[in-house]
Formats: structure tokens, C-alpha cells, sequence
């Protein structure tokens, strides 16, 4: 039977619930065998944020997914060093993975971005990709890329609240549009609150938050 791999690329500066409830949900509703977190050593959007070594985001990510057998963690981007970019990820991971489906999962905010992507056209034959919502982006404005033939009323459906799911199919690989709950946590915020010296307990696992404090991260 083919494997089914969810992926999931970024900074995680730092990993938190947000993250992980989300690849959860995905990974649960797609009936994905995996969630492959893979944090970018130097990501191309993000050179001017205060990034903690790649090996520490990556130990942070271990310890925020163990216990859970269907996540895991690969070091391949920082193997690879310098800047990451997701078509060099998923063709190395199709050749790690011979005749696995991929199914990368991104936010509704890079994916209307999509043209900017190194090779972003034969990414989209690559992989499947998964569009998760994003508070304050709507689907409908899918519709303007051009890229996936869909109308823009049955898009603003998701954005109604209509429906939580849509699979769009077409000449490149499917595309699935998927309204996940809303969680208000991020990394910036996350960062902040280290920084004020306020507390970032409930905001991801306890083995995170104890890790940061322990190697001064943020602060």
C-alpha cells in the first residue's frame, strides 16, 4: 500500500500547540502514516528574526512531539545547510521515500505567495498540497492565482464556514483547502512573552517551555 507522508517545513521558532494540533488534525482527517517536521536551517524569509540554532529548534521539536508515533522529526534541511527551499525537500524526500505520496502542508498566507517559490510549478506536481485556514486570509482569494480551477463562490463556502474540507483536482497534483480550528498561539508571541519575562505555560508541551528556559532562548 503507498505511504502517505505529511510534511511540514519551518522555522518552528519555537514549535508550540498551534503546530502540532494542527498537523494532528491533518494527519487525522487525511489518514496520513506520518507528520515529518522538518525545520529550515536558514529559511529564506526570515533573515532578519532572532533564530536560535537550528539544532536547538530541531531538539525542541523532538521533545514537543515525543509520545506521539505518528510524528516525527528529520534533520535533512539542516544536513543540507544554507537556505531552504521546499522544492529541494521534496524531491529529496521522494528519493528517500520511493513512490511515497507527499502531501505538504502550508497556511493559507504562503500559499497565496506561491508564485514567489523557487520552482513553484513543479513543486505542484511533486506533492499534494494541504492549505490549512489562517485567521484573517480568506480562500476565496485563491481564485485570483489562477492557478487551481475552482469558482470563487464554492471557495468563499470555506470561508462562511460552510464546509471544513474541499479537494480540488486538475492537471498537477490534488489540492486539499482545509478549515482547521483556530488556535491564537504563535512563535512571535511565544518569543515576547520570554523576553518580558512573562510566563508561555498552556502556549506549547512543558518539555518545550522547560527547554527554553533552561538554555536562556529568547530572553
Amino acid at each position: 500500500m503507498t505511504q502517505r507522508l505529511g510534511i511540514l517545513g519551518g522555522t518552528f521558532n519555537p514549535i508550540h500547540f498551534g503546530h502540532l494540533a494542527a498537523a494532528e488534525e491533518v494527519r487525522d482527517r487525511l489518514k496520513l502514516e506520518k507528520g515529518i517536521f522538518i525545520p529550515s536551517f536558514l529559511p529564506p524569509h526570515k533573515s532578519d528574526e532572532d533564530i536560535p540554532s537550528a539544532v536547538q529548534r530541531q531538539e525542541m521539536i523532538r521533545l514537543a512531539i515525543r509520545g506521539n508515533a505518528h510524528f516525527t522529526v528529520s534533520d535533512m534541511e539542516i544536513r543540507r545547510g544554507g537556505r531552504s527551499y521546499t522544492i529541494d525537500t521534496i524531491e529529496a524526500l521522494h528519493q528517500a521515500h520511493p513512490g511515497a505520496e507527499l502531501y505538504f502542508l502550508t497556511g493559507l498566507d504562503s500559499f497565496l505567495e506561491i508564485r514567489t517559490w523557487k520552482d513553484w510549478d513543479r513543486l505542484m506536481t511533486l506533492c499534494s498540497f494541504v492549505v490549512l485556514s489562517r485567521d484573517g486570509y480568506r480562500f476565496r482569494d485563491i481564485a485570483q492565482l489562477g492557478l487551481l480551477d475552482v469558482p470563487e463562490q464554492e471557495l468563499s463556502a470555506l470561508d462562511a464556514r460552510e464546509k471544513d474540507q474541499m479537494l480540488i483536482t486538475g492537471e498537477s497534483r490534488p489540492v486539499y483547502l482545509e478549515r482547521i480550528p483556530f488556535y491564537d498561539i504563535s512563535s512571535t508571541d511565544i518569543r515576547t512573552r520570554v523576553r518580558e519575562g512573562r510566563s508561555i505555560k498552556y502556549r506549547l508541551p512543558e518539555a518545550v517551555e522547560h527547554y527554553i528556559i533552561e538554555n536562556k532562548l529568547y530572553a
